[in-house]
């Protein structure tokens, strides 16, 4: 389940870091239609993948079908992958561990878990923890190559930092089960049951309007303080809350919400160090060529070859 906040945050990521992703994902269907293709037996697995009313599907048909569907995202996703490795050795490139860590964690915020996180990264792209991780490798690598040579100093930095100063002050975030109904009279009947000791989950199932919250007993997850895709009022009342405390009637869009506060977390500040280290590499990204074009003149650089489809050629 997700909150309109993270359907939202997903929205970025999977435009903006997430893309690579998908065709990092898609490596794992190459690499086995590749093995077949040579003949070589893939351990574990027969030659019949599926039957619908007695007729076979083949491991070979089932990886023609996704050949077709993507291979040329595929194909193209291998080849950077290489020539970008290749690149960051000729420069002397390495991700560290710090690297990887602190992506994964921004790539996180919004999620009310880093289980949530990785579990929308499967059910979404398809892709486990460690393709998540490989991908966010191969994606600050790309952003180094792109980056090298580009400096930055802390004059611009401390710029930025003045004329952003609230977007890296740390954000309160709630944890809140919401119950919605139509109107404001079915709001104040769901006060009545809650003051009168009914389980508010067992509520939420019963009444409320929203099938997404309704499926987790009214849970929405975690919820910033100024998030801007609820109701201002709605979070204020919440931010006045304790943990435990039940709200409403409230005004929720065009309908009325009743809502509870799970638990409240105030986080600490982001490390200074951190904060720069990505405001650097953010403005270093704004002078370099995008990245998409980086891939493409590395490929031609390395002198890739594309043998099936001339569409594929740069």
């Amino acid at each position: 389940m997700m909150t309109r906040q993270e359907r939202a945050l997903r929205n970025t990521v999977v435009i903006l870091a997430v893309g690579t992703m998908v065709l990092g994902g898609l490596l794992f269907w190459s690499l086995r239609a590749m093995a077949i293709l040579k003949g070589d037996a893939v351990e574990g697995e027969s030659a019949d993948v599926a039957t619908a009313g007695g007729q076979r599907i083949t491991d070979r048909e089932w990886m023609d079908e996704l050949k077709k569907k993507h291979g040329d995202e595929v194909l193209l996703a291998m080849l950077n992958h290489i020539v970008v490795d290749k690149e960051a050795k000729a420069l002397g490139i390495t991700v560290t561990e710090a690297d990887i860590e602190e992506e994964l964690r921004r790539n996180m915020a919004g999620y009310s878990s880093e289980e949530q996180y990785y579990a929308q990264m499967q059910s979404e792209l398809g892709l486990s923890r460690q393709e998540v991780r490989e991908e966010a490798v191969y994606r600050l690598t790309l952003q180094a190559v792109a980056t090298e040579g580009i400096t930055v100093g802390d004059a611009a930095i401390d710029e930025y930092l003045a004329e952003n100063a609230g977007r890296f002050a740390p954000k309160k975030q709630m944890q809140l089960a919401i119950i919605r109904v139509d109107t404001y009279e079915e709001a104040v009947s769901v006060m009545d049951r809650l003051e009168q000791g009914e389980d508010f989950a067992a509520l939420a199932r019963e009444v409320s309007t929203d099938p997404e919250s309704r499926e987790h007993g009214g849970s929405i997850g975690m919820v910033e303080e100024n998030d801007p895709f609820w109701p201002a009022e709605l979070l204020q009342t919440a931010a006045g809350l304790e943990a435990g405390d039940i709200a409403g009637p409230l005004p929720a869009g065009e309908d009325y919400a009743v809502i509870r506060l799970e638990s409240i977390v105030d986080p600490p500040r982001e490390d200074e160090a951190q904060i720069r280290a990505q405001v650097r590499r953010e403005l270093a990204l704004e002078q370099a060529a995008p990245l998409q074009q980086v891939e493409s003149d590395l490929r031609k650089k390395y002198e890739t070859a594309i043998y099936v489809d001339i569409s594929l050629q740069d």
